[in-house]
């Protein structure tokens, strides 16, 4: 009896024993399923509640819900504020890259930094907006080699226009001699915009008087220091200790009747004169478009750091009242704002109409967006793919779902691309570039194809003329403005003879661009010199061959490979001090003192809106292919001058953008 008793009792306990196991058992296979099918979780951190962080983080937002993410949905987003508070920011830092989150989003230098320095074990890939200067930042960016960054991080800069602030002061009011800025040296993008303000003011001619802050409650006392050491006006540059406290600045200023000018919309808004910056919005919208490429199986170290300025500019006329100088505002100042403050209200400038709203398509497209290369210029077609569907009134989630992979530069790989396209079914194949276009024709017969980014779609096989083409393609064409280019550079350098560029022989369309620039060369009296590179390898080698080559100047043709490496040509141009005249917009941020460039945007836009057209029922047959005609003019004056090279002032002003002038 006893014995079968303590059978019973142990019998139970092995019971007990496998129920806890099985229950464990149960709990961790949960967990894993969880975790193998569970939604990304993203994190959106900003270091302080100031305007434009707000809005850079609502552009981000945006971004996501437009590309079909909803929050708890088919998403996690976690929103977090240091409230200027810096041992927050690196709790919070430490607490977003601890492997919980898959993406972290930053707003503002201060948290890129600190997720940058938490996260350096890279468990959480970080994507970054809102940051002035992110290559002095000490996060391991090169300024001369913008694909050099972790692997886990990629982001975008955004460093505004310091110079454009100080000349529009001036010409407001001729007078001004002495500007006050109020600064915190321990903030890497303060001390880069005011070390820009001062080279800025001494070339007009203006007295920058400064004084140094460690926190927000002292930029009030500073500002008033300022005013009495006599400073005409005050300015804010792009500082998150001294933005917090605008309205102390702001307040010093009316204290002492003298404007505030920022280059920080909208505190205009608050009282200052003028805000001369960037759109953050849609720098947000950018950094939020950067984010759904990487959650859609983009690799970050695929994508370079780069600076983009979507200009804004904020007017207050409220704020000329009381003043003790006399300030006034140009008719083509007010004409150009975006947002206009007068006695009657906020007036912003009538922005492009709404698409029309549309009934969802019958069914969801899969669209297949394959490039060859990555790099600014496909980056720039590939952004106006999106908003040229957008345009069209087309939601993505909705009416489509869309698809990116990229060669790398590898032809095997772009075969590998093409043929996975294939046995994928997509309902359209939107191929960005000329080997891209013509590895499409290889192997597709039926399903449509819109591309872009192609400079000659007939030898590339697509047709013979734009009405006759293959009946399944159709696409927006952007041949170089080759002519225009040869009479700006006469136009520049009058003493210009013989120019020289580098040309990929395996590449259609450089063969295509070089022969073009020849024939447009011996038109105007110029000799071209080329030299071939046939991979990225060889391109260092070329450019310095090329440089010995008794050339006045360098004028680069546009494709794949040369884009990719552009910063070698740039260098080995700068070592010879011989300009750069670019045909691709993206370079007159590399080192191009002159660039005319078709516009990639508006290129990519035009293939987006031939491509609705055919989701709406229109064959592509029917359907020309569109050249695209809009041209931008920019100037690098910064690389122009380094070259000894004078941009005469009527270029200047007839240009679409002037950089560091």
């Amino acid at each position: 009896m006893k014995l079968w008793f303590a059978l019973k009792r142990l019998a139970l306990g092995f019971t007990f024993i496998a129920l806890a196991a099985g229950v464990l058992l149960l709990s961790d296979l949960n967990q894993r399923k969880t975790g193998a099918g569970r939604m990304p979780h993203i994190a959106v951190l900003q270091h302080a509640s100031t305007a434009l962080l707000d809005e850079a983080v609502q552009g981000m937002l945006d971004a996501l819900a437009d590309a079909g993410y909803r929050n708890g949905q088919n998403i996690v987003i976690s929103r977090f504020n240091a409230e200027n508070d810096l041992p927050t920011d690196n709790a919070i830092a430490k607490e977003v890259t601890d492997g919980k989150f898959d993406l972290v989003l930053t707003s503002s230098t201060l948290s890129m930094q600190a997720v940058a320095n938490a996260n350096k074990a890279g468990k959480a890939i970080h994507v970054f907006g809102a940051v002035a200067d992110p290559f002095s930042a000490g996060i391991g960016l090169n300024r001369d080699n913008p694909m050099e960054h972790p692997r886990h991080l990629t982001g975008i800069g955004t460093f505004m226009p310091v110079a454009a602030n100080f000349q529009l002061a001036r010409r407001m009011f001729p007078g001004l001699k002495t500007v006050g800025v109020a600064w915190n040296p321990a903030e890497s993008n303060s001390r880069a915009f005011t070390e820009k303000a001062r080279e800025a003011s001494q070339a007009l001619g203006i007295e920058l008087l400064e004084a140094t802050v460690e926190n927000s409650s002292s930029v009030g006392e500073a500002a008033n220091s300022l005013v009495s050491r006599g400073a005409q006006a005050l300015w804010i540059g792009g500082d998150v200790t001294v933005m917090v406290a605008a309205d102390s600045v702001i307040g010093a200023g009316k204290k002492g009747r003298i404007p505030v000018f920022t280059l920080t919309p909208p505190t205009a808004q608050r009282g200052a004169l003028f805000d001369l910056g960037a759109n953050f919005i849609t720098i947000g919208r950018q950094t939020g478009d950067l984010a759904v490429r990487i959650l859609r199986g983009a690799n970050p170290a695929d994508f370079p750091i780069e600076d983009r300025v979507p200009e804004r500019l904020i007017v207050n006329k409220l704020a000329l009242s009381g003043l003790k100088d006399f300030w006034q505002i140009p008719d083509d100042v007010l004409a150009r704002a975006d947002t206009l403050i007068d006695e009657s209200g906020i007036h912003e400038k009538a922005a492009a109409k709404p698409a029309a709203t549309y009934p969802p398509l019958a069914s969801q497209w899969h669209i297949s967006l394959v490039t060859y290369v990555d790099a600014p210029a496909t980056e720039e077609a590939q952004k106006g793919v999106m908003d040229g569907l957008r345009e069209a009134g087309l939601i993505e989630g909705r009416d489509y779902v869309i698809k990116s992979r990229s060669a790398q530069g590898d032809i095997a790989t772009l075969n590998g691309i093409m043929d996975a396209v294939t046995s994928e079914g997509a309902d359209m194949v939107i191929p960005l570039s000329t080997p891209t276009l013509q590895t499409a024709l290889k192997k597709i017969r039926k399903t449509p194809i819109v591309f872009a980014l192609v400079g000659n779609a007939f030898i590339a096989g697509a047709g013979r003329t734009n009405e006759d083409h293959l009946p399944n393609v159709t696409g927006a064409t952007i041949a170089s403005p080759f002519e225009e280019m040869l009479e700006l550079l006469r136009e520049v350098m009058p003493s210009v003879r013989r120019c020289g560029t580098i040309f990929t022989p395996g590449e259609v369309n450089s063969a295509y661009y070089h022969e073009l620039l020849t024939k447009a060369g011996r038109k105007a009296g110029y000799e071209v010199e080329a030299v071939a590179a046939s991979n990225s390898s060889d391109v260092a080698d070329a450019a310095l061959a090329l440089m010995t080559r008794k050339i006045d100047a360098v004028c680069q043709i546009s494709d794949n490979l040369t884009g990719a490496t552009f910063t070698s040509i740039a260098k080995a141009a700068g070592r010879a001090r011989l300009p750069i005249f670019s045909f691709n917009s993206a370079q007159a941020r590399q080192g191009a003192s002159v660039v005319l460039a078709r516009d990639f945007h508006d290129g990519g836009r035009e293939s987006a809106l031939l491509a609705a057209r055919i989701m709406r029922g229109e064959s592509a047959a029917l359907i020309p292919f569109k050249p695209t005609t809009r041209t931008r003019l920019l100037i690098n004056q910064t690389a122009a001058r380094a070259n000894g090279l004078m941009i005469p002032a009527a270029v200047l002003q007839r240009a679409d953008e002037v950089i560091n002038p």
